[in-house]
C-alpha cells in the first residue's frame, strides 16, 4: 500500500517549495498590473506585460521539453528558480531606486517567464519520479491545492503590501520565494534525470523531430493548441480582474479578496477533481474543460458588480484542478 503523499519526504519538498513560490507569484500577479497602470495609465501596456508571460511559455514549451529530457531535472529546476528570483530582484531594486520603466518590465517579465517554463515543465516531468504511477492523479490534485492555497494568500498579501508598504515589497517577497523553492528542490534525494538513451541526436534534430511528430498527430496537436490558448487566456486574467475591479472603484486590498474567493472555488475543485476525472474519457474531459474555461472567461463581460466578478472568478478557478489532474492522467497513460 502506498504511503500518504503528505508523509513522503521528496513529494513534500517539491510541494512545499512550489507553494512558497506560488504565494510570491500570486502576490506580484495582482501588483504588476497596478504598477504598469501607475507608470503609464495604459491598459494596453498593462495587457502587453501581462500577456508576455503566456506567449513566452508557448514559445519555449517545445524546446524546453527537449532540453529537460536531456538534462538533470533537479539542476534545471534549481537554476531556473534562481534565475526567476534574480529577475524579480531586479524589478525590486528598480522600484526602490525609482528607475523602473515599462521596457524593463517587458524584458524582465520575459526573462522570468522563460525560466518559469523550464522550472514548471521540469516539475511536471519530475512528479512521476517522486510518486508512484497510481498516486500521480492524487499528487496533481494536491499540487493544485497548493496552487489555490497560494491564491488564497498571495493576492490579499500583494494588495496589502502595495497599499501599506509599496509595490517593491511584493516583488522582493516573490524573489525570495523563488530562492526558497530552489533551496527546497536541492534537497530532493531521488534521481530526477530521465533514462539515458544511446541513440540521442543533436538537440535541434530532436526539437525538429518532436515538432514533426506533433504535426502528424492532429488530435494531440489540437489539444496542444487548446492548452496554448488557455495559458495565454490565464495570463491575462489578473489584468482583466484588476481593471474590472478598478472600474467598480475597488481598492487593491479588495481586489485581493476577489482572488481569495476565487481560491476557495479552486480548493473545492481540487478536492472534487480526483473523483470526477475517473468517470469520463480523458481526452473528451480535457476538451470539455478547456472549452468551458473559454466560456466562463466570456462571462466576465457580464461582471457588472464586484459580487458577480468574485463569483465568476471562483467558477473559473474551480475547474482549474480538474484540467491539471486530467492532464497528468493523460501523461501517465501515454508513458505506460
Amino acid at each position: 500500500m502506498n504511503k500518504s503523499l503528505w508523509k513522503q519526504r521528496n513529494f513534500m519538498l517539491l510541494w512545499s517549495g512550489q507553494l512558497a513560490s506560488w504565494i510570491g507569484t500570486e502576490g506580484t500577479g495582482i501588483v504588476l498590473p497596478l504598477v504598469v497602470l501607475a507608470l503609464t495609465g495604459s491598459s494596453a501596456q498593462a495587457g502587453g506585460v501581462a500577456a508576455i508571460r503566456g506567449f513566452v511559455y508557448v514559445f519555449w514549451a517545445l524546446p524546453a521539453g527537449a532540453f529537460i529530457d536531456r538534462w538533470d531535472r533537479k539542476t534545471v529546476m534549481v537554476l531556473a528558480n534562481l534565475g526567476s528570483g534574480v529577475a524579480m530582484g531586479c524589478i525590486t531594486l528598480a522600484l526602490v531606486f525609482h528607475s523602473l520603466s515599462v521596457i524593463q518590465l517587458y524584458i524582465l517579465s520575459a526573462i522570468e517567464g522563460s525560466f518559469f517554463v523550464f522550472a514548471n515543465l521540469g516539475r511536471f516531468a519530475s512528479l512521476p519520479k517522486v510518486v508512484s504511477r497510481e498516486q500521480l492523479p492524487l499528487a496533481s490534485a494536491q499540487t493544485s491545492i497548493a496552487e489555490h492555497i497560494a491564491l488564497l494568500i498571495g493576492p490579499p498579501l500583494g494588495g496589502l503590501l502595495y497599499q501599506a508598504v509599496g509595490s517593491f515589497m511584493a516583488f522582493f517577497i516573490d524573489s525570495l520565494s523563488y530562492f526558497i523553492n530552489a533551496f527546497s528542490i536541492f534537497f530532493i534525494n531521488v534521481p530526477l534525470r530521465t533514462e539515458n538513451s544511446t541513440d540521442r541526436k543533436a538537440i535541434h534534430q530532436e526539437i525538429k523531430r518532436a515538432g514533426l511528430w506533433l504535426w502528424s498527430q492532429p488530435v494531440l496537436l489540437f489539444f496542444k493548441l487548446l492548452s496554448a490558448g488557455r495559458i495565454i487566456l490565464s495570463s491575462g486574467l489578473y489584468l482583466l480582474i484588476v481593471i474590472l475591479a478598478k472600474e467598480q472603484h475597488a481598492s487593491a486590498s479588495f481586489v485581493g479578496i476577489i482572488f481569495t474567493i476565487g481560491a476557495c472555488g479552486g480548493i473545492v475543485g481540487s478536492l472534487a477533481s480526483t473523483k470526477i476525472y475517473s468517470h469520463f474519457h480523458l481526452r473528451a474531459l480535457l476538451l470539455g474543460i478547456t472549452l468551458l474555461s473559454f466560456l466562463i472567461f466570456g462571462l466576465y463581460a457580464f461582471a457588472i458588480n464586484t459580487f458577480l466578478l468574485a463569483g465568476i472568478t471562483a467558477l473559473f478557478y474551480a475547474i482549474d484542478p480538474l484540467y491539471y489532474v486530467t492532464l497528468s492522467a493523460l501523461y501517465s497513460e501515454s508513458r505506460s
